[in-house]
């Protein structure tokens, strides 16, 4: 669903532009126009198709044109409307709200059932975070930890089959920080071993929630991955101020060039 903020924007910004080809007050007059009379009356035209697609695009059950038109007509002459301004944005804010919530319920329902169906699936395992997964193929050996960056072959799809990313397409594995990517790889790369091949089913709540990602990934979608772990690069930790002063070549203790000359005098 678009914006508000930015559906009252195209509305406004088109307002100026269409009142003289939408206004149903405005009645055409068989006269001879004039050039610039011409050229005045085919802005109108072109600019009413404009509105007319602004206005096919709002969401939800089809709204009275002939309203939006008698609303549109007082506003732009400055006339004492029904409602006034601040009414109406606080209308059609509340309204463009319903709208939203209903969606993001349908959304979420569509989602459960999904998910429910899947974790039926022969081999499909749950983690208690909801996370879905399978194993297509294993291998026994080191595993990952939260903290390792990973090299992975991967395809990402929606539920509906589209796919929003692969590795596979730009014809080289992917190089993940763990510590830096959705809660349900995080969760569910640290389940594999290096070699395995899984299919994951992300909720959304262990992806990106609410908000999609990009314009690609909708709000509230559950996330289908197959993941192949390539290779683990454990994490190194950042060695501590007393182990930097150790080991720094200018330390008396421990510089191999001094022990290098103290074996020459012997």
């Amino acid at each position: 669903m678009k914006k508000i903020h930015l559906l009252t924007l195209s509305l406004g910004g088109l307002a100026l532009l269409t009142f003289a080809s939408c206004s149903p007050r405005l009645k055409s007059k068989a006269v001879t126009m004039t050039a610039q009379d011409s050229v005045a009356y085919s802005f109108g035209v072109l600019n009413s198709e404009a509105f007319q697609r602004v206005v096919s695009s709002i969401p939800g059950d089809s709204l009275s044109r002939e309203q939006i038109l008698a609303g549109f007509s007082d506003a732009f002459l400055q006339r004492k409307g029904k409602i006034s301004s601040s009414q109406a944005r606080s209308i059609f804010e509340t309204y463009a709200s319903s709208l939203q919530q209903k969606e993001q319920a349908k959304r979420t329902a569509e989602a459960d059932s999904l998910l429910a169906k899947n974790r039926q699936r022969e081999g499909v395992k749950v983690t208690e975070s909801g996370l879905q997964y399978r194993v297509l193929k294993a291998t026994l050996d080191a595993r990952p930890t939260p903290q390792d960056t990973v090299v992975v072959n991967y395809v990402g799809r929606l539920l509906d089959g589209k796919e929003f990313d692969s590795s596979y397409k730009r014809g080289e594995p992917a190089v993940f920080p763990l510590s830096q990517v959705i809660a349900g790889w995080t969760e569910g790369i640290c389940l594999m071993t290096k070699g395995s091949k899984y299919e994951f089913l992300i909720p959304a709540g262990l992806a990106y929630g609410d908000r999609g990602a990009g314009g690609v990934i909708p709000p509230g979608a559950p996330l289908l991955f197959e993941v192949e772990l390539i290779d683990i690069k454990p994490h190194q930790e950042a060695p501590s101020l007393e182990e930097t002063k150790s080991t720094s070549p200018t330390s008396a203790k421990s510089t191999p060039t001094k022990k290098g000359r103290a074996k020459r005098k012997k």
